[in-house]
Parts: structure tokens; C-alpha cells; sequence
């Protein structure tokens, strides 16, 4: 029996991969990295977050200020057209993703979405 799951678990994967959401996701992300601008705002925004984790992780607060270079550095990427359309579909297949795993859930657990009540989850769609 887990042959058959796993074997459907890799269908859905493939299925999944062919779908127009994960392509969109892929192409915008491709048209993200492929663009120089939108590749050195990512990497500075990176390069902050690990800053700012290593300062935390030795028992460091973050200042008002760095606090607000982060989130300057953030309105900058979105301000990036390629960044913010990456960011939006790939946001719509996490959502996309959270349904299928509602769906899985369903039918394990038997309970429609309907008497779900997982707040992190979002409103079905």
C-alpha cells in the first residue's frame, strides 16, 4: 500500500510541476534573476537578513534603524517590478499549495475544509 502512495505522491508532484502556476512561478522567477538590478537588491536584502540574524543569535537587539533599513530594503525590492511580480505569484502557488495539502489533509482526517478552522491557513479559494 505505501508503494501505491508513494507512486501517487509523484504523480500529484508532476501534475503540480505542470501546472500554470508553478511555470508562471518559474518564468517570472527567471526573468527576476536574469535581471542585474533585481539580483543585487536580493542579495544586499539577503546579506542584511544574515547580519541581522548573527547579531540576534549573539544575544543582540536590532535598533530602530536597522529595523528600518530593513524594511526600506524591502519597499525598494518591491518597488522592482520583476521582484514584486515574483513575489505575488509565488505567494498565489504557496496558497495554490496550502489547498492541496487541505485536500491531503481532508483525506486523511475525513473533515471537509468547511469545519477547518487553521487561521494560518487562509481562506479557501
Amino acid at each position: 500500500m505505501s508503494d501505491v502512495v508513494l507512486e501517487k505522491a509523484l504523480e500529484l508532484g508532476k501534475l503540480i510541476a505542470n501546472s500554470e502556476k508553478y511555470k508562471t512561478m518559474r518564468e517570472k522567477e527567471a526573468a527576476m534573476m536574469s535581471d542585474a538590478d533585481a539580483v543585487a537588491l536580493i542579495e544586499k536584502f539577503q546579506h542584511l537578513q544574515h547580519s541581522h540574524q548573527m547579531m540576534r543569535m549573539q544575544g543582540h537587539e536590532l535598533t530602530d534603524e536597522q529595523l528600518n533599513e530593513v524594511y526600506a530594503l524591502e519597499d525598494q525590492m518591491m518597488a522592482n517590478p520583476l521582484i514584486r511580480e515574483f513575489a505575488e505569484i509565488q505567494d498565489q502557488f504557496q496558497k495554490f499549495l496550502n489547498q492541496v495539502n487541505e485536500r491531503i489533509s481532508e483525506g486523511i482526517e475525513g473533515n471537509p475544509p468547511e469545519t477547518h478552522s487553521c487561521s494560518a491557513c487562509g481562506p479557501y479559494t
